[in-house]
């Protein structure tokens, strides 16, 4: 991980009308409902007597049934006391239409398929060490995974706003330049790089254009946040689990001063992308920088 200043080097259930007592002031009483499948039993109630018409057709449909002046008449569950004693309309449902384009779907994923699901913080969550962790998220085959894709502003707005919801309510994410582009690095605005996907070797920084040897390419103290131990511990508890991971791959301890305490840093933009190697072509300025 980078130092803060870095240089250039080279079923249904239908309710059957057992419970309707006919009104004998009541002409016509009918009621279509639907049983069997198909069926359609179509009851006329006429004053005096009752005939059962069955329909044949499942498609033909004899009109709309109203019932008028029904006593401890109900609709619904065997729970359900709502009686109708107003009248009440039936209106067959609508049979769907051939051809009929499918309903688009939402496939926009969750943050639990993005990301995964956050990790149950344990009761000895304070003492977890960097092995722990690792281990706990279970990082390695996220460490492994060279098709990550770049953080959008989705992510970094959902990683900073959990950063002050659980650890630093006052921190400030109001630079102009968005995380995705990275930060202010001087008078003459960002950084000279950009984040990309290296086919066969995952997210890195690209030099957005040539680069004088010497020249500063990163200021940390203008990008780097620094945290407690055990506040950085509790950011990754109430992190997603492929966040949480992507964390502690762009978290480091560092020195300020010769003599001074170690102090865990991160950063909070794709500065984090900037990759160590074997044959670096940017070096700090100095060991406590």
């Amino acid at each position: 991980m980078s130092s803060p200043i870095v240089k250039i080097s080279s079923s249904t259930n239908n309710k059957r009308a057992s419970k309707m007592n006919s009104s004998p002031s009541t002409s016509l009483q009918t009621l279509m409902y639907s049983t069997f499948g198909a069926c359609l039993l179509i009851f006329t109630f006429l004053a005096g007597h009752h005939d059962c018409q069955r329909s044949d057709d499942a498609s033909t449909l004899r009109g709309n049934a109203v019932a008028k002046s029904l006593i401890n008449f109900s609709i619904g569950n065997d729970n359900d006391n709502d009686n109708n004693n107003a009248a009440a309309e039936f209106i067959p449902r609508l049979r769907k239409k051939k051809g009929a384009p499918p309903k688009k779907k939402n496939n926009k994923l969750t943050n639990t398929e993005k990301w995964g699901k956050p990790i149950r913080r344990p009761d000895d969550w304070e003492t977890w060490s960097f092995h722990d962790i690792h281990n706990g998220f279970k990082c390695g085959v996220h460490a492994k995974d060279q098709n990550k894709p770049l953080p959008d502003m989705e992510y970094w707005n959902f990683y900073r706003d959990t950063f002050k919801r659980n650890v630093g309510p006052s921190a400030a994410f109001d630079d102009p330049i968005p995380p995705t582009e990275g930060y202010t690095l001087d008078e003459n605005g960002k950084q000279p790089y950009y984040s990309k996907i290296s086919p066969g070797k995952g997210r890195g920084l690209f030099a957005s254009r040539d680069i004088k040897k010497g020249e500063v390419v990163h200021d940390g103290t203008n990008s780097d946040t620094e945290i407690s131990g055990k506040d950085y511990r509790r950011f990754l508890f109430s992190l997603p689990q492929k966040m949480a991971c992507d964390s502690t791959e762009w978290t480091w301890t560092q020195q300020l001063k010769k003599g001074g305490p170690y102090t865990v840093r991160t950063a909070f933009n794709i500065s984090v992308l900037m990759n160590g190697s074997n044959k670096p072509n940017t070096m700090p300025k100095d060991s406590y920088s």
